[in-house]
């Protein structure tokens, strides 16, 4: 998360497989590269706050961390939401290889769904 609200997009997207996915509910289905990319571009500033970190219970390669996420974007525009992030690490290993963003888009879409268009 450090990574992030410093925007880091190196070591963001060092954290994840060659192949690892993202599911964004603003952005849909995207390869984790491209994603952050996309993030950073229309970024001016990223803040975490963390609020929990979830360990799975069941053996499975599976946390998810809930956190406040403070977004400036390019234009100035401060958007603060909650969101879970459920990240799924490749077998045996660290590197993540699927994140599904989970956030209640609907208070934000309005002032957020173009800041990722240049």
């Amino acid at each position: 998360m450090n990574a992030l609200g410093h925007s880091g997009n190196a070591t963001v997207k060092s954290l994840f497989t060659p192949n690892a996915k993202v599911k964004s509910p603003l952005l849909g289905d995207m390869a984790a590269g491209p994603f952050f990319d996309r993030l950073a571009g229309a970024s001016a500033r990223n803040v975490i706050t963390p609020i929990d970190i979830f360990l799975s219970t069941a053996g499975q390669h599976h946390a998810t961390a809930y956190f406040q996420y403070d977004w400036t974007v390019r234009d100035g525009t401060l958007i603060t939401f909650k969101v879970m992030d459920l990240l799924t690490f490749e077998p045996g290993g660290e590197k993540v290889a699927h994140l599904d963003l989970i956030c209640d888009t609907h208070p934000i879409r309005a002032s957020a769904s173009n800041k990722y268009e240049p």
